[in-house]
């Protein structure tokens, strides 16, 4: 189950920032597993903003104007004809 940590009782809230010994942020996704909550360290979270803007960056100017969705439909089209290649 995934959710947002601004829709969190204050008592979860406390008892997930104990157990992961940081702040939760206000628009942060909480995965819940069998095991427990998983939240993303601090070092994943850069790591992930990172890699977005390096492919942010690789694309070229005509793509930097696409709209998200077609973005995101164009990313599905070129993954889907390298795999069928």
């Amino acid at each position: 189950m995934i959710l947002q940590s601004a829709e969190l009782p204050p008592s979860q809230r406390a008892a997930i920032e104990q157990s992961v010994g940081r702040k939760l942020q206000d628009q942060e996704n909480i995965v819940f597993c069998c095991s427990g909550p998983k939240v993303a360290s601090d070092a994943d979270r850069r790591q992930a903003a990172e890699q977005m803007r390096h492919q942010l960056y690789l694309l070229d100017r005509t793509d930097r104007r696409m709209s998200i969705e077609d973005c995101v439909a164009s990313i599905l089209e070129q993954s889907g004809a390298e795999s069928a290649a």
